[in-house]
C-alpha cells in the first residue's frame, strides 16, 4: 500500500539526514548500517559495490580521502508498498578547495521492523 506523499517525504528526508550525519561524522560502519544487506551502490566512477562490507569499505575510503560536509536536498519522494525512491541534489567538499555536486537517486526498502533502508544508491 502506498503511503501519502507528505509522509514518505518526511520519512525519506529523515533517512537522508541520518545518512549525512553518519557520513559527516566519519563513521563508515554507521553509513553501511543504513543499507540493506543486499544493497548495491552504483558510483559513476567505480565498479558496482555490493553488500554491507564492500559498501563500508567504499565509504571509508572516501571519508579517509577527506570528503566531508555531505548534504542532500530532497527533490522528489515516492512510495509504492515497501519500496520508495528519492531524487535530489547532493553536494560535498574535499581537500582545501574541492567542491563536488550532482544528482542522486536512492531506492529504499521498508524492512520487517518498519525501518527504511537503502537498497540501491546512485549519483553523478
Amino acid at each position: 500500500m502506498a503511503q501519502p506523499t507528505e509522509n514518505i517525504r518526511e520519512v525519506l528526508q529523515k533517512a537522508n539526514d541520518g545518512w549525512n550525519s553518519a557520513f559527516n561524522s566519519g563513521n563508515a560502519d554507521a553509513v553501511a548500517a543504513l543499507y540493506t544487506p543486499d544493497a548495491v551502490v552504483l558510483p559513476s566512477t567505480h565498479a558496482f559495490v555490493r553488500g554491507t562490507s564492500a559498501i563500508k569499505d567504499f565509504w571509508k575510503e572516501l571519508i579517509s580521502a577527506g570528503v566531508r560536509n555531505h548534504g542532500i536536498e530532497l527533490v522528489d519522494a515516492v512510495a509504492a508498498g515497501d519500496i520508495a525512491y528519492a531524487t535530489g541534489k547532493w553536494s560535498a567538499e574535499g581537500g582545501e578547495t574541492q567542491r563536488y555536486e550532482g544528482s542522486i537517486v536512492t531506492i529504499f526498502r521498508r524492512e520487517t521492523d518498519g525501518s527504511w533502508r537503502v537498497c540501491l544508491h546512485t549519483w553523478n
